[in-house]
């Protein structure tokens, strides 16, 4: 390897001739890991911290309504049919899950006022995928749930817990992802695979949203990017 301008010798991995100070020529691409890649000057890599708003997510308040009661309502019409329709059985599960939805409700404005706006979690998008991983105090809260549910004999609780837990560190990658729904009010992007299982969300700062956005753009499939 020589230098370019004035032909001295170089050792490898020499940044500066030793001649005439000229810079070498820059390292080749693969040689610099993924993490830091950039493309005409923009990271290919990001990684932030933001609090997971909780009582004033509306992807987080549908949830907390409409799986409760489609639970309770699939239940009730199940064993309504079982039992030679027992119609009044499906209205107890039909208010057993409308209870579920308030507490679910209440329980996120009491863990939003608690931890000052929310859940700090940490997210991740690369050129091969997302990612986000719960914070210190949701992963305590996940333990404690488990924890007390197990001690009460909640087998329902024990499991949700775990699942919970199991669901701490979710990563996707843009080969899986088939369905991407933006929330541009929240600056949030929810990630969904093939099986509408597990989807990963990310919560973007105001500062850092076009360039995530730009990031889904390249790498994500076509069938997913139909709606950015």
């Amino acid at each position: 390897m020589l230098c370019e301008t004035c032909g001295t010798e170089l050792t490898k991995g020499q940044r500066f001739c030793s001649s005439c100070g000229a810079a070498t020529a820059p390292p080749a691409a693969h040689d610099i890991p993924a993490k830091t890649r950039t493309l005409a000057g923009k990271p290919e890599f990001i990684q932030w911290k933001r609090k997971i708003p909780l009582i004033t997510n509306p992807y987080l308040v549908l949830q907390c309504i409409f799986i409760p009661s489609g639970i309770a309502i699939a239940m009730g019409f199940f064993l309504s049919i079982i039992i030679g329709g027992e119609w009044a059985l499906l209205s107890m599960f039909l208010i057993l899950g409308a209870g579920l939805s308030v507490l679910m409700l209440l329980i996120m404005l009491v863990l939003q006022l608690v931890t000052g706006g929310g859940l700090d979690t940490e997210f991740f998008i690369s050129n091969e995928g997302i990612a986000h991983k719960a914070g210190s105090t949701t992963r305590a809260l996940n333990r404690a749930s488990t924890g007390g549910s197990a001690v009460l004999g909640s087998l329902s609780g024990t499991g949700a817990g775990l699942l919970a837990m199991s669901q701490e560190n979710t990563l996707l990658r843009w080969e899986d992802v088939r369905y991407i729904s933006v929330y541009r009010s929240m600056r949030s992007l929810v990630f969904r695979s093939k099986f509408l299982i597990s989807p990963v969300v990310l919560y973007c700062s105001e500062e850092n949203f076009p360039a995530i956005l730009a990031l889904v753009k390249k790498y994500a499939l076509p069938v997913a990017t139909g709606n950015l």
